[in-house]
């Protein structure tokens, strides 16, 4: 029967560090997913504040795009699941929290449709900045922190700004927390992959 080899304290080190980096390189996300809904929501957003004086019929569902974009959504996750040779121990806490605000977004459009709120950008801009400033936080991707941050702010400012102009305020929220992180996070991706290539 072989002894196992006791390793050093730098030995150990070295092999943590040599793994922690590992998981570093395969993890990276493309940025795909934070561009798809950076440019929905910010599409939708500017859609309904130009038809706030267009008043065209079709543009009143112009929100069904958010319907639509899970598809991409889940298509994208499944690929990059596959894609990914190691999970960082967040992943999975991540992953339920931005599935926790899905629903949150769910429910929280139809209780304002029931109840028939007026001015639901404050309510939704407050929502967009959970997750965001998490992910930010987990990841420690300033970016999106900013963008967490960005979203609470214009809540406020929303919440002083009148219908259809406060929708230019969930345009802003959605290039700042997700456009623009899916952006540079693409950017990474591309780079990351150049190199390993």
């Amino acid at each position: 029967m072989e002894q196992e080899k006791e390793f050093t304290s730098q030995e150990s080190l070295a092999l943590i560090t040599k793994m922690i980096n590992k998981t570093r390189r395969d993890y990276l996300d493309s940025g795909l997913s934070a561009l798809l809904w950076g440019s929905v929501i910010t599409i939708c957003s500017l859609a309904t504040f130009v038809n706030y004086k267009l008043n065209w019929r079709v543009l009143d569902y112009i929100w069904f795009l958010t319907i639509a974009a899970v598809v991409p959504q889940i298509i994208i996750a499944i690929r990059e699941g596959k894609n990914r040779k190691h999970r960082a121990y967040e992943d999975d806490l991540m992953g339920g929290i931005w599935i926790s605000f899905g629903i949150s977004v769910f429910l929280l459009s139809y209780i304002l449709s029931v109840y028939n709120v007026s001015e639901q950008a404050p309510l939704y801009l407050m929502l967009y900045g959970v997750p965001t400033f998490a992910t930010g936080y987990a990841r420690r991707f300033k970016p999106m922190l900013i963008g967490g941050v960005a979203c609470w702010v214009l809540a406020i400012v929303s919440h002083y700004t009148p219908y259809p102009y406060s929708m230019l305020c969930i345009a802003v929220a959605a290039q700042v927390a997700w456009f623009i992180p899916g952006l540079i996070i693409r950017k990474c991706y591309l780079k990351a992959k150049e190199q390993h290539v």
